[in-house]
């Protein structure tokens, strides 16, 4: 079924109960503490049968969606069906989804397996190399962006697109039950933010953009994530002639609209907003909404600590997730200050219960490196580069023996390995001359006997001495 063009009398597999097991496993995933998954569950067999019935006799009817406003940061609606509902959904995602997924560019990012907003993140990357040429060309880029999507996308077009694959009465049924539950300001309009139908639908029909835009206009480089989309080229001229016949495309074709504030042609020299970063030629920043965000929830989770409302590693799980992100942006004195803030505001307390003792150690490893000095870690920077400390002193215009205090300290804080700056030989031999970290250099170099090793190389096998003794972090202890 999977490698077929169209998918025909695949009506009774979508409702076999395998599929709507499946179906539940993948609802249930990351909720599985919540009640009503809980009550579901209690009676699995029981609801996963009634709910194959009514789908076989097609007497199946969506729960009205419960709507909430989410102001984070603008104002969206967000609709939530039931949790049977979403047991559908996923039995539908089942069984269509690999058909159209093959089909879809490789350069659509939304909601596909490997795909997301970091790797859409880093193709732009490559595209920006590839356009300006190593960054020795200007390049600019028509950033786009649809107005009012999901409010605006027509039930007509969309089940016509699902149409063309689908050919099973049945299942375009079940799919017109489900997008025929949210209505929008128009009539026949819209889909709801939130269920996974959606997010499916939107890559669906924005799919034939994707199409007109490579194989119509023969777009070289293009990026769509969602409705948010950026082509790349060296001319101005060549992407307002690119935007104005995606504009007139989406108006006739899929009843769409470009918005007029978002979608223009931009110098990338400037800067590029795309997906949280702020992407220029030979670097990129996080924007400051999103730093402002992270940095409001981080202040609402210190409340909750205090309070004994949130445990202190779901905030460190949260906190680290935030830190993975923003390591894909030059933000190494943003990383050090927020880290350092956290260290402070999310104290040990003394009851506190530790269930993964290794993620709080390598927590702790980074707060030790927000330690580090920056001037530091411009030393480690250019012996990655392969730089002497007698190089590293003359580019920087400070003394050789602040390198190599430099590389010691590195060293002892685990950003260094031994072995990287002096030879296994010279470490043995200054090994077996070494009882205890608390030895002085003088009694070190006498013990050798070798004029070939120097203060500065005692000194750092001393600094990997001392962090195999340091003492282990509280956290493992508890």
């Amino acid at each position: 079924m999977l490698e077929k063009d169209t998918l025909e009398n695949v009506y009774n597999e979508l409702c076999s109960y395998e599929n709507l097991e499946t179906a539940f496993n993948r609802a249930r995933r990351g909720k599985t503490l919540k009640p009503y998954v809980i009550e579901f569950e209690e009676k699995l067999t029981k609801n996963l049968l009634q709910l194959r019935t009514e789908l076989l006799l097609q007497t199946y009817q969506p729960r009205p969606l419960k709507s909430f406003i989410l102001r984070d940061p603008k104002t969206r609606k967000i609709s939530k069906p039931s949790f049977r509902d979403r047991v559908v959904h996923h039995a539908i995602c089942n069984m269509i989804e690999p058909v159209f997924d093959k089909r879809f560019i490789y350069d659509s990012f939304a909601n596909r397996l490997r795909k997301g907003t970091l790797n859409a993140v880093k193709r732009f990357d490559d595209f920006k190399r590839k356009v300006s040429q190593n960054n020795t060309l200007r390049c600019y880029v028509l950033k786009a962006d649809i107005k009012s999507y999901f409010d605006t996308v027509n039930h007509s077009i969309l089940l016509e697109i699902l149409g063309k694959r689908i050919k099973d009465e049945r299942v375009m049924w079940l799919i017109k039950k489900v997008i025929d539950n949210h209505q929008g300001k128009d009539t026949n309009k819209g889909m709801p933010l939130g269920n996974l139908t959606s997010q499916f639908f939107a890559n669906v029909y924005l799919n034939e953009l994707d199409q007109f835009v490579k194989h119509k206009l023969r777009v070289k480089y293009y990026i769509r994530y969602v409705d948010d989309f950026a082509i790349l080229h060296h001319s101005r001229k060549v992407l307002e002639e690119y935007k104005r016949k995606i504009d007139v495309f989406i108006r006739e074709s899929l009843d769409l609209k470009l918005h007029p504030d978002k979608s223009q042609v931009l110098k990338l020299e400037k800067g590029i907003s795309f997906l949280g970063f702020r992407v220029f030629y030979y670097h990129k920043l996080l924007v400051k909404k999103n730093m402002r965000k992270f940095e409001k929830k981080m202040e609402q989770m210190k409340h909750e600590y205090r309070d004994d409302k949130l445990e202190r590693e779901k905030v460190i799980e949260k906190f680290e997730g935030w830190l993975a992100y923003a390591s894909h942006a030059n933000t190494y004195k943003y990383r050090k200050r927020i880290t350092s803030k956290f260290n402070f505001s999310f104290p040990i307390q003394q009851d506190i219960v530790i269930t993964s003792v290794k993620k709080h150690k390598n927590f702790n490893q980074k707060v030790d490196e927000s330690r580090i000095e920056f001037s530091k870690v411009k030393t480690l920077q250019l012996i990655k580069k392969g730089m002497t400390a007698k190089q590293i002193a003359e580019a920087r215009g400070i003394k050789e023996g602040t390198v190599w205090d430099h590389v010691a300290n590195l060293i002892e804080h685990h950003q260094l390995q031994l072995k990287s700056v002096i030879a296994n030989e010279k470490v043995k031999k200054i090994l077996r001359n070494i009882k205890s970290p608390n030895d002085k250099l003088k009694d070190i170099r006498q013990k050798i006997k070798d004029d070939s090793i120097s203060y500065n190389e005692i000194n750092c096998v001393l600094a990997y001495i001392k962090r195999m003794h340091k003492k282990k972090s509280v956290n493992y202890f508890i």
